[in-house]
């Protein structure tokens, strides 16, 4: 069940960019000031986190990103968006696809005990990794639907 929600919510992704044009992907407006390139170049910047996260939590080893708090995040986005502010286009749809692969590679390999065990260092299952990816198909979703409603505000106006 996990799995398919975490599919059906990355298709989703992907089909509300599908046909855009170059000029399209780099228009600001698809969330604030962001485009849908830097939408996805910051998706796939925690993707590979995530990725990083998760074999750390498979080692048994907890993961600074664990103890990430509101102001860490940000500085993260800020951090990534710096870094890839001159990224090409075809290159965060590159980084897109192969943090995800490497993402649920890792993944495929973890049992459901693996999942859902409590991450290093915490009593609860709060921060398992299956938690971790409900966090994951949450952002794909309202990525998502944040790039189709401005595509539905391009074509209104």
């Amino acid at each position: 069940m996990l799995a398919g929600q975490i599919n059906d919510a990355r298709e989703r992704l992907l089909a509300s960019f599908a046909g855009l044009t170059d000029d399209q992907m780099l228009q600001p407006g698809a969330d604030g000031e962001l485009s849908v390139r830097d939408v996805l170049s910051n998706i796939a910047a925690w993707d590979s986190a995530y990725a990083e996260m998760f074999r750390a939590m498979l080692a048994g080893e907890r993961h600074p990103m664990l103890d990430m708090d509101e102001e860490g995040i940000e500085r993260f986005n800020q951090e990534q968006a710096q870094a890839d502010i001159d990224k090409p286009l075809d290159q965060v749809i590159t980084d897109l696809n192969s943090s995800w692969e490497d993402m649920v590679g890792i993944l495929r390999r973890a049992d459901n005990a693996q999942l859902f065990a409590p991450a290093p260092g915490d009593e609860h299952a709060d921060m398992s990794i299956a938690a971790c990816l409900g966090v994951i198909v949450s952002e794909d979703e309202e990525h998502a639907e944040m790039i189709e409603q401005w595509r539905e505000e391009q074509v209104d106006s």
